[in-house]
């Protein structure tokens, strides 16, 4: 654990608060009153709650990036540990930030080995 980060226990109340915040990207990305619908990663997001992402990381947005992390709160600090999904035209970039792991580039809109190995590396880090 990064010296400047206090961590904090996972609980139902937590996972819960998690799970709503999957809730409100699927929403974000597939409504279509906020920004333009993005049902491609809509199909990613629910890939990556069948597999049970959703209880271990808090989601959220930049832009048009599908971002996850273990941020208690709504936000995030530059020093937290974090992914960036970017998904374009059958392909998805992912970005990470203070995790000591290379960007993936993989050519099918899936959660693949390689976005999984990130995933539970992140999943792995305190939540703060």
């Amino acid at each position: 654990m990064r010296e400047s980060q206090e961590s904090v226990p996972m609980d139902d109340q937590l996972e819960k608060k998690f799970a709503e915040s999957w809730d409100h990207m699927e929403w974000f990305f597939g409504s279509g009153e906020i920004w333009r619908k993005r049902p491609d990663i809509v199909e990613f997001i629910a890939m990556a709650r069948s597999l049970g992402y959703d209880r271990k990381l808090r989601a959220g947005q930049s832009l048009d990036a599908f971002v996850v992390s273990r941020s208690r709160v709504h936000g995030l600090r530059t020093e937290q540990p974090m992914i960036a999904f970017h998904i374009l035209k059958d392909r998805i970039l992912a970005r990470s930030r203070e995790l000591q792991a290379e960007d993936l580039d993989e050519s099918e809109v899936k959660v693949s080995d390689r976005v999984r190995a990130l995933l539970d590396r992140l999943s792995k880090e305190p939540i703060t």
